[in-house]
């Protein structure tokens, strides 16, 4: 369990992180400490609503953009305005939304996938990281929902077998699900300096 505190290795210029549903918690608290630390953050959400109190946090430092269509259409502002542009952490907080719960484990599995096309040059340019949060079930019999942490945990696995060798690394963050902000210190950590030296994998939380 990772919960390291982190310390800002990087000039504000240098450093971009993607978050997907960043209106979900814990995603405005993610924004505005990578915000704070001096990172660009290119945060994306379908509730414009939540996206503008997210990007309101610092609006020098927090880019937003409305999703619109479906999962790989609506990733595709992206792709085109930072896809080449290098990139240090992508952070996946689909999982955690509950709006989203009914697209299941199939459609978690295509947000990850559209995610990593619309900025894998990006990511390997920067050497970066892909970071999906997903919620652990209180209940044994969630069979849903310890599902999804299996299956985005084995595509994470794929993922490194394909991205690994261009220095990417996945991880899989599972916290409790009335617990989303544990995962803030780890997902910052992993998006440091430091961080950038732990291998991917799967780190349970709480």
């Amino acid at each position: 369990m990772l919960q390291t505190p982190v310390v800002p290795e990087v000039r504000a210029d240098e450093t971009h992180f993607a978050l997907l549903a960043a209106g979900t918690a814990p995603g405005p608290e993610l924004a505005r400490r990578a915000a704070a630390s001096g990172v660009d953050v290119i945060a994306m959400d379908a509730d414009t609503t939540a996206l503008a109190t997210v990007v309101g946090q610092s609006p020098a430092r927090i880019d937003g953009i409305a999703l619109v269509g479906d999962q790989v259409a609506r990733l595709e502002p992206l792709r085109r305005t930072w896809g080449e542009n290098p990139m240090h952490m992508a952070v996946n907080l689909a999982p955690l939304d509950r709006s989203a719960k009914a697209s299941g484990t199939d459609g978690q599995l295509r947000n990850l996938s559209a995610l990593v096309r619309a900025l894998g040059r990006g990511l390997a340019a920067g050497q970066g990281t892909v970071v999906t949060v997903v919620p652990r079930p209180a209940a044994p019999l969630a069979l849903g929902g310890w599902g999804l942490i299996g299956a985005i945990a084995a595509a994470n696995e794929a993922l490194t077998g394909v991205f690994g060798p261009r220095g990417l690394r996945f991880f899989t963050v599972t916290v409790p699900e009335d617990r989303p902000e544990l995962a803030v210190e780890t997902v910052l950590y992993l998006g440091s300096g430091a961080g950038r030296a732990q291998r991917g994998g799967r780190i349970d939380l709480g």
